[in-house]
């Protein structure tokens, strides 16, 4: 059995095809679920490479995932803790997409017909790899943490168009409390490692405009990816407003979305 991985698709590949890209949604006018279909041009597939080891290449039935990949109004940060995460510099996938499911033999014919077809740097693969492992679901902030967390992202937002900004590629939020006192912690996420001490004091400067009866500051740090253990990742916040969930329970605070 010669299988998808033998073919060298690998999970994070991506290609080029027109497919289907359907949702179900109920009809404004019948009131009733109706299919809503369109068509998409590009995907990267989200199945594990031991799935794909498994997986004979000429398998009719569906059972390989794919996410639509998009590039339009691409976000600044990697996402890796976000509702859309860049695969590259200007693609990336969001959760709330739909999910098609279809069969290796449609993989096999289609790179057989040669379409386009590119791995992502490995690097890259290791994010989407641990975005989809992590997280279907943005996960929610606290209501108690919901006024620094907003405070914290609309100020780094602000200073993203500063020089030191733009070398960032996450703002990272972890909190904790101490005799009642919010305490936070903030992490960027760098490409070079040369830029750690610049960003440092743009870090520095964006604790500076919080006020301490919201929270006060513990550590700040700036690393590499390399740098940025997998324990923070599970446990920190996106910096990013447009990226913060609340528990139902809660108001929606303005400027957040689910």
């Amino acid at each position: 059995m010669a299988s998808l991985y033998d073919e060298e698709w690998r999970q994070g590949t991506i290609f080029e095809a027109a497919l289907p890209l359907d949702a179900v949604v109920l009809g404004k006018a019948s009131g009733q679920p109706e299919r809503r279909m369109s068509t998409h041009g590009r995907w990267v597939l989200a199945t594990q490479d031991c799935d794909l080891d498994q997986t004979d290449k000429s398998d009719t039935e569906p059972s390989i995932e794919l996410r639509p990949v998009f590039t339009k109004d691409p976000p600044q940060d990697w996402g890796i803790r976000s509702a859309r995460l860049l695969l590259t510099e200007q693609e990336y996938v969001q959760s709330t997409s739909p999910r098609p499911v279809v069969s290796a033999a449609i993989l096999t014919a289609l790179k057989a017909s040669g379409i386009p077809v590119r791995q992502i740097d490995p690097s890259r693969k290791r994010a989407y790899t641990t975005w989809l492992g992590k997280r279907y679901d943005r996960p929610a902030v606290p209501p108690e943490l919901l006024p620094i967390a907003r405070k914290i992202a609309d100020t780094v937002k602000a200073r993203r168009n500063r020089a030191a900004g733009a070398k960032v590629r996450d703002v990272l939020m972890q909190f904790g409390t101490v005799d009642g006192q919010i305490r936070y912690s903030l992490f960027a996420v760098l490409d070079q490692a040369a830029d750690e001490p610049e960003v440092r004091v743009w870090l520095s400067d964006i604790a500076l405009q919080i006020p301490p009866e919201l929270g006060v500051a513990d550590q700040i740090e700036a690393a590499t990816a390399q740098g940025i253990s997998l324990e923070l990742v599970e446990t920190a916040y996106s910096a990013d407003i447009t990226q913060l969930t609340w528990r139902p329970s809660t108001p929606f605070p303005d400027g957040a979305v689910m």
